[in-house]
């Protein structure tokens, strides 16, 4: 061996041996953090139920003269640890280098405390709370440094683990034992009151009705203290004292209880009165009734003879099942203070269950690198984890949460925090799976760069799965650096309305949301739900690259947020794939692309083509890595032409397309990625200006209407070009116009005209062609026309005049909002409208001191007297509406029987009515128009394709309010206009 060999391999070992003196905690400089590996087996102290609290705890397992073994419970483990640390840290040395201060910290030798908890229940009588003497602490180590003392700083931990390959289980739970059957139910005496039951580790269900899901009242309330029910669904049950009813209204829930049953008026009363049900229809189900005891699953609680009746799932013996009533609201309580935090504290593998509701089962305030990993929590009422003010580096990493009620991570700072000691910062929370939970799944705000990154989110059951920022601190913002990516989230929001599966709020900086998996949102019923919202507020934050499928309502929204201050870009809407994701998202995508196809006007290509023909190119990129995105080139004539990023599913394979038009004579190579190259042989003059896109306002219009014809022109020449702009109409020249092009740069070339009835392609020079349909249609005899009246329910009380003669129509009405499931309005209108049509008419102006958002115009449905009174309403809604300031449109947009899209603008100040509404027809898509002078009109918004609009709707007029109170608008020249068929 030679010199330099020896040299190298002493280097080595010098390295491995200092690897393992420093692997009894970690140097605060220069020592990357590393997870804790739950294989050590041995301990400073061990937990058992086999344990004893006199012995020393320095055992495994209990010796065979039962003499020494395992503590039993964790608290006198807590003293233990608090014991040992007394022994094993001694105060630092005084500093031989006098010119530097040293670090504030007192010690200077310790190690870390590693206790292991056998498998069992260990019910704890009230939570466990550690403080700071029960977490490790940061030494100055006497090792060699530089300039600066903070380089010896070294962190030691406690740690409390499950032994390796056992699950012990930390319970808030009395067990209840010595269950008896009685027919298909077993009883048991039970000493207190019950609120709730957990049978090995899942919560059980209250007796109640339906057993799943939720009933619908019939018709709404017309107080808040009547339910109206559908025959069968209620009875006048025996024993409803101590019932509960839970009711499903449009942005909250309710609790309530029923004070009595009218089964023959079919109407429940309310104990209290119930805020929200004379606006919206609720869904609701009613519980803790006896003879509602009936599915198994469920449970019953008689007070009054402190019995427990349950139905155990698969018939199983309730004896032979770890049965047990939540007593307790906390299990861990971690909590410092702001000059002497809880440092260093890990807890790995523990089993938390049990909980009553408004409690944390985890809670963590003052506290600097502690960590939960590899944990499990179930059947809790309350929160799962909490972090409060004072959290620094708090790592909650690779748990599994499931049947959590009121939320399972929450991160909840002080917007205005009185000291920089409150505020939390860099807590990391990866790689937990989340199920079948309720609340705010994950919620972080008033933090600092906080990392939310590779979690799995299913069958959430709160009006968001992850809510990141906060509002209530207005102008001022200490939120930032916030890292929501790489999580995988499905089959959320269910119960919930007008909510997003990711949703940001307030103001922040350096904050993204970026790379999630979203799909399977379930649609809200009153409101619409997302895959992402901009919430309150909202600015600052960037939306990108995100993948979305199955939305059954909408991809984003924004709610008091603009797009102005926040980014939304590089986001992905696709089809759902064949093979469904991986559940936690990590690693790299991993493409391979074969499949090389060029067509020509559809059709392989095969020949050759003339210079400036349109070619599709596509090829099928397969992902054999993670989930995500990926660009992908095409290269033509060696040279990347042009980049595409592209979604694919883990084990998918999706379509990609490129668009080319060749300009240029001669041969070309063609590929997509590493396929190979394909050549495309071009012939005919080169073209030195190419018309990229056609735009078209519609592509169906009535006749009258003036068209938008738009399209770039490129100069792909080094010289400046001066050109003619021609607009063909079935091939020939409609209009032209002169235009100058620099060299290698763009110009916007725009035509407008009035077509005639008839169908067109349509053409820019050598641009792609589109085509264009223009009706004919002949306006209706409103004098001769038979107007319907109706009135939803919630829009009363309501009056209707109509005037033929005059062609003026009065609308007063009532309501709660003219959107969403609200759905309130009064109409006057026309039934069986078949085809494409224009209606426009004059609103002479509204009643004094009308409300602000009264929305009234000219609305179309499907059916106009199917409101959204109880259950979704007619399809195929739109409303080109004014208020007393303002002009838009609403509509349904997703095809559920109400509107959840809105699109409007002030109108000018100083206006004065009247203003004019204009509503077109076209095809499956309506767009609406505004005029402040009947001759001059505004394209104010267009809808998209309304799914579900029948070929024959009705149209009229309508009005609606939205704060209980009736109020009036007066319309003239009401005029409609259809298509001749």
């Amino acid at each position: 061996m030679t010199r330099n060999q020896i040299k190298i391999v002493w280097i080595f070992l010098f390295f491995c041996l200092s690897s393992i003196t420093l692997a009894d905690g970690k140097l605060l400089r220069g020592e990357k953090w590393q997870q804790y590996s739950n294989t050590e087996t041995s301990a400073d102290f061990y937990v058992s139920p086999d344990g004893n609290d006199t012995w020393s705890g320095t055992l495994a397992e209990p010796n065979a003269n039962k003499t020494d073994g395992p503590f039993a419970t964790i608290n006198r483990a807590q003293q233990a640890v608090r014991d040992l640390k007394k022994q094993v840290y001694f105060p630092k040395d005084e500093p031989v280098e006098k010119r530097w201060i040293g670090s504030p910290h007192e010690l200077g030798k310790g190690k870390d405390i590693l206790v292991l908890i056998r498998e069992g229940f260990y019910t704890l009588n009230a939570p466990v709370v550690f403080g700071p003497l029960d977490g490790g602490e940061r030494v100055e180590t006497n090792l060699p440094t530089g300039a600066f003392e903070y380089h010896k700083l070294k962190d030691h931990y406690v740690t409390w683990a499950a032994y390796p390959g056992e699950k012990p289980v930390i319970s808030g739970g009395k067990p209840v034992s010595g269950w008896s059957k009685k027919g298909d139910q077993w009883t048991a005496k039970v000493d207190g009151s019950v609120n709730m039951l957990v049978a090995d580790g899942r919560k059980q269900i209250l007796a109640r009705t339906p057993d799943k899901e939720y009933f619908t009242p019939p018709v709404i309330s017309k107080t808040d203290t009547e339910l109206y029910f559908r025959k069968g669904d209620l009875d006048d049950w025996e024993g409803l004292e101590g019932n509960r009813i839970k009711l499903l209204l449009r942005w909250h829930a309710g609790l309530n209880s029923i004070k009595s049953i009218d089964v023959k008026k079919g109407v429940a009363t309310l104990e209290k009165p119930q805020p929200g049900i004379v606006i919206v229809p609720p869904r609701f189900y009613v519980e803790n009734v006896k003879e509602l005891l009936n599915a198994p699953g469920e449970w019953f609680y008689d007070k009054e003879q402190d019995e427990l009746s349950y139905i155990p799932e698969n018939g199983v013996n309730p004896n032979q099942t770890h049965l047990v009533v939540p007593e307790l609201q906390e299990l861990f309580v971690i909590k410092g203070t702001p000059d002497k935090p809880v440092r260093n504290l890990r807890i790995y593998g523990l089993t938390f269950e049990s909980t009553l509701e408004k409690g944390k089962a985890v809670s963590i305030e003052y506290a600097h690198s502690c960590e939960l990993v590899g944990s499990r929590l179930s059947a809790i009422a309350g929160t799962g984890v909490f972090l409060g003010d004072g959290c620094y580096l708090t790592k909650i990493l690779d748990n599994s949460f499931e049947m959590i009620d009121n939320g399972v991570i929450h991160v909840i700072g002080n917007p205005h925090p009185m000291d920089w000691r409150d505020i939390i910062r860099e807590t990391t929370i990866s790689r937990n799976v989340i199920t079948n939970c309720g609340g705010v799944n994950i919620v972080a705000n008033n933090t600092q760069f906080t990392t939310i990154s590779h979690n799995e989110l299913s069958y959430t059951r709160g009006r968001y799965a992850i809510a990141v920022g906060g509002w209530r601190n207005l102008e001022e913002s200490i939120e930032c650096g916030y890292r929501v990516e790489y999580n995988h989230l499905y089959q959320v929001q269910k119960d919930a309305d007008d909510s997003g599966a990711i949703k940001t709020t307030g103001l922040t900086y350096d904050s993204i949301v970026r790379r999630n998996l979203v799909h399977d949102v379930i649609a809200g019923y009153f409101n619409d739900n997302v895959g992402f919202w901009f919430d309150n507020m909202s600015s600052g934050w960037i939306s990108e690259e995100n993948i979305f499928y199955n939305l059954q309502q909408g991809e984003m929204k924004l709610c008091a947020a603009n797009l102005v201050d926040n980014i939304y870009r590089n986001n992905f809407v696709i089809d759902a794939p064949e093979i469904t994701p991986q559940g936690i998202i990590e690693g790299e995508p991993e493409f391979n692309i074969e499949g090389l196809l060029i067509q020509a006007n559809g059709s392989k290509l095969s020949g050759t083509i003339e210079t400036g023909t349109f070619l599709t190119i596509t090829a099928e990129v397969h992902n054999s890595g993670a989930t995500g995105i990926m660009p992908v080139q095409l290269y033509l004539d060696g040279k990347v032409y042009e980049t595409q990023s592209i979604p694919v599913i883990q084990n998918n394979t999706r379509t990609i397309e490129f668009g080319l038009r060749l300009f240029e004579p001669g041969e070309h190579r063609v590929a997509i990625g590493d396929t190979p190259y394909q050549s495309v042989n071009v012939q005919g003059d080169y073209v030195p200006v190419v018309y990229k896109e056609l735009t078209l306002d519609h592509d169906l219009i009535p006749e009258g209407e003036i068209i938008t014809v738009s399209s770039t022109a490129f100069n792909q020449t080094g010289t400046n070009q001066s050109v003619k702009a021609v607009l063909l109409m079935n091939g020939k020249s409609a209009q032209e116009k002169q235009i100058d092009i620099k060299a290698n740069s763009s110009v916007s070339v725009q035509f407008e005209l009035e077509p005639k009835a008839g169908d067109y392609t349509v053409q820019i020079g050598n641009s792609p062609q589109k085509k264009l349909s223009v009706f004919a249609h002949q306006p209706v005899k409103i004098k001769k026309s038979d107007f319907k009246v109706y009135c939803s329910g919630t829009a009363f009380p309501y009056k209707v005049d109509i005037d033929k003669k005059g062609n003026k129509v009065k609308i007063e009405a009532s309501g709660s909002d003219f959107y969403h499931a609200e759905d309130s309005y009064a109409s006057a209108y026309i039934k069986g409208v078949k085809g494409n049509f224009v209606a426009t008419v004059k609103v002479n102006g509204f009643g004094n001191r009308t409300h602000e958002w009264f929305r009234t115009g000219l609305f179309a449905r499907n059916d106009i007297s199917k409101s959204f009174d109880t259950e979704p309403g007619s399809k195929g809604s739109v409303l080109m509406f004014t208020t007393p300031g303002r002009a838009g449109i609403n509509y349904d947009e997703f095809g559920d029987g109400c509107m959840h899209k809105a699109s409007s603008a002030n109108l000018p100040e100083d206006v004065k009515y009247p203003v004019w509404l204009k509503l077109i027809r076209h095809g499956n898509s309506f767009t609406g128009y505004v005029s402040l002078d009947g001759k001059t009109w505004t394209r104010e918004r267009n809808t998209n394709d309304l799914p579900g609009l029948k070929e024959t709707i009705d149209i009229g007029l309508a009005g609606g309010s939205c704060d209980k109170v009736p109020y009036w608008v007066e319309f003239q020249d009401f005029k409609l206009s259809v298509e001749n068929k």
